[in-house]
């Protein structure tokens, strides 16, 4: 039993407590806001942070029609970064006027179409300047410009067959092989399986194999020569290596050679510098006998 002189709350412990219960009720009250508001809450596709800017790109390389493919992949990753994906793909619909989710969804969508139209040239974001809905927006540039035809997957194949080394190094090579193969997968990809989970070994895991032999194959068929050994060694292989393992093969093989050729070089400076100082000490032998 507490004494009169040791009262069971000090006056500290009641204004701890009071804090506390007004923190309670400022939690409540902002879970009540947000369950009205959804423009509130940070995880809702709704939510505006005070500090996006709609004026700047989310891209570093801009729409200019024919790189289509590879600008809607980036923006799609873009956008679902943002919790914004919903807006283009249709997923997030329309909230009768007047309501406040109606007013947030309008503020998210013209936010994503000043995001669309930053990421676009100036001639093609002059053409959709007056379409407001971000749905339609990305639906008339895919209309317009995802040419997944047989007319367009033709040049892609004739561009993989004509892409060589040449003067490239093995990852800038690689890399263009790499863009021609991602367009091509997006424009003609192979079907998923819906029978097989993991390990699977129906015939669509069979024609990935396939796949990924021949794009092994045309990575090694471009090769310049000094890679012959190397090539010819890899294509022996049963089964063929993984792309990604020969190019890493290749990477090895590519640092092999610039170390040959540094330690090549500096022999050459070397016996070059020395040949040198032989003569010139002869010249000078030779004239000071001859004075």
């Amino acid at each position: 039993m507490a004494s009169d002189n040791n009262p069971p709350f000090s006056s500290l412990d009641i204004q701890a407590l009071a804090s506390l219960v007004n923190q309670i009720n400022l939690m409540q009250s902002n879970a009540t806001r947000t369950q009205s508001n959804p423009a509130l809450d940070p995880v809702s596709p709704y939510f505006l942070h005070p500090g996006e800017n709609s004026s700047s790109s989310l891209l570093s390389t801009p729409l200019v029609g024919n790189n289509y493919q590879i600008w809607e992949k980036a923006m799609w990753r873009a956008l679902t970064s943002k919790n914004k994906l919903g807006f283009v793909d249709g997923s997030i619909k329309k909230s009768e006027r007047g309501t406040a989710l109606f007013e947030a969804r309008e503020r998210s969508n013209t936010y994503v179409v000043s995001l669309i139209n930053q990421s676009l040239i100036l001639e093609i974001a002059k053409s959709v300047v007056w379409i407001n809905s971000a749905e339609e927006l990305w639906k008339e540039l895919n209309h317009r410009y995802c040419h997944g035809d047989i007319y367009r997957i033709a040049e892609l194949e004739e561009d993989l067959v004509a892409t060589k080394q040449g003067e490239l190094t093995i990852t800038t090579y690689y890399t263009k092989l790499k863009e021609i193969w991602e367009e091509l997968d997006h424009l003609h990809p192979i079907p998923i399986c819906s029978r097989c989970f993991e390990n699977c070994t129906c015939e669509l895991n069979i024609l990935k194999g396939y796949k990924e032999d021949a794009s092994v194959l045309r990575l090694l068929r471009g090769l310049n020569d000094q890679y012959s050994t190397v090539r010819s060694q890899i294509m022996l292989m049963k089964p063929l290596s993984k792309v990604d393992a020969v190019f890493s093969d290749l990477l090895q093989q590519e640092r092999q050679f610039n170390m040959n050729e540094m330690v090549e070089g500096k022999a050459l400076i070397t016996n070059a510098r020395t040949d040198g100082g032989i003569v010139r000490g002869r010249v000078r032998g030779k004239g000071g006998r001859g004075g």
